[in-house]
């Protein structure tokens, strides 16, 4: 297969796959005539790599479970499952992460709901010239109403209205 034909039926570009065949994630590809000549075995192999991608497994990963397996050491087995398990584990602990920031995006956009229309309500009772009049304590009370914090509250470093 020329490197056309298995870029279309990989969905990579011919430039991704001479540089997986660069870096060693492909073993140099037979060429006839000066093109690239791919078989059956390598179009699975880029489907291992690519699948292994999806996996959100970094190509430094890849490159060296494909090396440990192309020495077909006695412990070969042992050394790919261990290169698997440490990525596991780090996309796990990611997720985690991950997970934690969207609950804690979700908190923040369900108080924004919730205050959002808190805030509409009471600026509804605003006049326009409460708000427009360029007075901070006017603008000040008008805020305060419309967030729901009592007008007599105020920052420790403001001074009261007089």
């Amino acid at each position: 297969m020329t490197i056309k034909e298995v870029a279309e039926r990989t969905g990579l570009t011919p430039d991704t796959l001479r540089w997986y065949e660069k870096i060693g994630l492909l073993a140099p590809v037979r060429k006839t005539g000066g093109r690239r000549n791919y078989s059956e075995r390598e179009v699975r192999w880029i489907g291992y790599i690519k699948c292994m991608r999806r996996a959100a497994l970094p190509v430094d990963a890849i490159l060296a479970y494909i090396r440990i397996y192309r020495k077909n050491a006695p412990d070969s087995k042992a050394k790919r499952r261990a290169i698997l398990v440490q990525q596991y584990e780090l996309l796990r602990k990611d997720l985690e992460e991950r997970q934690r920031a969207l609950e804690y995006l979700r908190l923040k956009i369900d108080w924004f709901d919730g205050r959002v229309s808190d805030l509409e309500a009471a600026l509804k009772d605003a006049t326009p010239d409460t708000l427009l009049s360029g007075d901070p304590e006017l603008a000040d009370e008008a805020h305060a109403r419309a967030s729901g914090i009592s007008p007599t509250l105020r920052h420790p470093n403001q001074k009261p209205a007089q």
